[in-house]
């Protein structure tokens, strides 16, 4: 299968391009900037360059010859204002839709748990739920889901959708990332008291899951994915700490001081995820296409740490 993919030389795409190749599939990688040291694979049929996936240029000329798209390109975690969001998020995948739209066969575009909501829930999100997005980013990606569903259903185009939770893995960025440091520093941390459930996935499952998508002949609408576990914050601080070769270093605060601190502080969503739920319920993708997370979250875990570890070597 020839597949394109955009966002290729990002955190997720970088992992997907090289999955991608090694079940067999040829990759047209459309990326930002060419690429330096080795993150796109050498392997990769082609490498596009366009720095404004919003911009002008010959959208369906990247899916010529081609059977699939992964859309990855959006902005996600640096600071945009719901201008940027639309113009990325929403704009660049309705046109980018259209092009691909009698051109290939399937169209996977990766969405966000944020659809459902944040972390204020006490339940499990599922896909029958009604999306109730709660900043601009979540707003962003359920817009553009229904004018892609709207071109699927107008065209015939296959559309799935994936909603992951938080991603992590090596070249992790953001929220994650910042707890790996926390953990390594070797700092108490006041996550003892809290008793919440989480959902996470590692890049690697999710590259799994992307390909699963793109294989199999009944995958279509959206789909929540997640590592196999759902954990509360201090188990994550506590595997993290193993995976590191740390102590873990854990003493109570109640959470609502913890919000407290976080409203003064400026940081209220960082302490919402840290204290809140947000636990997803993958029957459907497990059911339907037959897929289940092929690392634990332990083996993900010590990837990653492995990463973090050389990278400050």
């Amino acid at each position: 299968m020839r597949i394109v993919v955009t966002g290729a030389s990002g955190f997720v795409g970088t992992m997907l391009c090289r999955g991608l190749l090694a079940r067999g599939h040829a990759v047209r990688a459309v990326v930002r900037h060419a690429s330096r040291g080795g993150a796109i694979p050498s392997k990769t049929e082609e490498e596009i360059e366009i720095p404004d996936i919003a911009g002008e240029f010959d959208r369906r000329a990247l899916f010529e010859g081609s059977d699939a798209v992964v859309h990855l390109a959006a902005v996600a975690h640096r600071p945009a204002d719901e201008v940027t969001l639309r113009r990325i998020n929403v704009d660049a995948t309705h046109r980018l839709a259209e092009a691909a739209a009698g051109r290939v066969r399937r169209f996977v575009f990766l969405s966000s748990v944020k659809v459902h909501g944040d972390d204020s829930g006490s339940g499990t999100y599922r896909e029958s739920d009604t999306p109730q997005p709660e900043d601009a980013y979540g707003e962003s990606k359920l817009e553009a889901e229904r004018l892609l569903t709207r071109i699927s259903a107008r065209s015939g185009m296959e559309l799935v959708v994936l909603r992951p939770p938080l991603v992590y893995g090596p070249w992790v960025r953001a929220n994650f990332l910042r707890l790996l440091r926390w953990v390594n520093s070797g700092l108490p941390l006041p996550f003892a008291s809290i008793r919440n459930r989480r959902s996470l996935i590692y890049v690697g499952n999710l590259v799994d899951a992307i390909a699963r998508c793109l294989e199999h002949p009944a995958a279509s609408g959206p789909f929540l994915v997640s590592d196999e576990e759902t954990v509360s914050t201090p188990e994550l601080v506590s595997r993290i700490a193993r995976s590191l070769g740390r102590s873990e270093r854990l003493f109570p605060a109640p959470p609502a001081l913890l919000r407290l601190a976080g409203s003064l502080l400026g940081r209220s969503d960082e302490i919402r995820r840290l204290t809140g739920d947000l636990a997803v319920d993958t029957s459907k993708v497990r059911h339907r296409l037959g897929w289940r997370p092929p690392y634990l979250l332990d083996e993900g875990l010590s990837e990653t740490a492995r990463w973090f570890r050389s990278m400050r070597s």
